[in-house]
């Protein structure tokens, strides 16, 4: 009785239909993200995905700075790099930290960026199969895919994926220069002398690391896993994933500065403690953002069958 007087002041407000499917859209997701968090245990996993990047992190810096090292001088590099520090550490007092550290090694690092780069080089090779083979692992086991293929295969996609991350990572580098001289000649242009340069330049530089960040997740989950995904699959968990990711940002921001802000943790401790949260909780967001791609997948093959 009280279920139908509930119904009924509902159907005043909206139709019936319509307040069936919001309840089923909530129940497919909100509870089929629950049951799969639950199912596939986040928390071990993430650990996992962020203890493999921990081990092939080193050396892709290092091969990334060799190889960007040859393209720019050292100014320009400083600039890139500090760009980069923004984008993976978005909080202001640890960034800074960083940037003296790098400003201070920096010139001595491009001294040496050729075994840099071969060391950079060796070390991926033995810890690329770690970082992707997690990654696939959980992601074909959240996709359900059964596909398996030769281990010499999946070495060379292994070897493949940080080509094409380091490519990555060394086009990127090439977009805020370029946007940063078009900002610089709207300066000097009569026509844009009564826009506010610095608040679009900051729109333009958070516009950009979002898209960035859409792209670099897209081919993660459209690259790793085995089964070819449907692209708005791959899409979809790309986008929650950034969506999530900003979220993260700001909400570990303010409990960064509430928990740091209160305790006596400073320099290179608290930095690395910092990177350590960050790496693991990017890494629960990870597999979040494919859970949400499967609900959709799934939610997907129902329609079509309906029809």
């Amino acid at each position: 009785m009280i279920k139908f007087k509930i119904f009924k002041q509902i159907g005043s407000i909206i139709p019936i239909p319509v307040f069936r499917k919001i309840l089923e859209f909530f129940k497919h997701y909100f509870v089929g993200l629950y049951k799969k968090i639950d199912e596939y245990n986040l928390f071990f996993a993430g650990a996992g995905i962020a203890y493999s990047l921990f081990l092939g992190m080193i050396p892709l810096i290092l091969l990334v700075f060799s190889l960007l090292s040859n393209l720019f001088d050292v100014k320009t590099l400083q600039n890139q790099i500090f760009q980069i520090i923004d984008t993976v550490i978005p909080y202001p007092v640890y960034a800074s930290y960083m940037k003296k550290v790098i400003e201070t090694r920096l010139p001595e690092f491009v001294g040496y960026r050729t075994i840099a780069g071969y060391t950079g080089a060796i070390g991926l090779l033995i810890t690329s199969t770690w970082i992707f083979s997690s990654m696939r692992t959980i992601l074909n086991r959240i996709f359900h895919t059964t596909i398996q293929k030769n281990p010499f295969v999946g070495l060379l996609r292994d070897l493949g994926m940080v080509l094409l991350l380091v490519i990555f990572i060394t086009l990127s580098t090439f977009v805020f220069p370029i946007v940063n001289l078009i900002l610089e000649v709207a300066q000097t242009s009569h026509v844009m002398s009564s826009f506010n340069v610095s608040a679009l330049w900051n729109s333009v530089v958070w516009v950009s690391s979002l898209l960035i960040m859409i792209i670099m997740f897209f081919s993660l989950y459209y690259l790793i896993p085995y089964e070819k995904l449907p692209k708005r699959v791959a899409l979809m968990s790309a986008f929650w994933t950034t969506l999530l990711w900003e979220l993260a940002r700001n909400v570990f921001g303010y409990y960064i500065q509430y928990f740091f802000s209160s305790n006596a943790l400073y320099g290179a401790f608290a930095l690395i403690v910092v990177i350590l949260f960050w790496v693991y909780y990017s890494s629960c967001i990870f597999i979040i953002g494919a859970e949400i791609g499967q609900l959709y997948r799934e939610r997907l093959s129902v329609k079509s069958k309906n029809k």
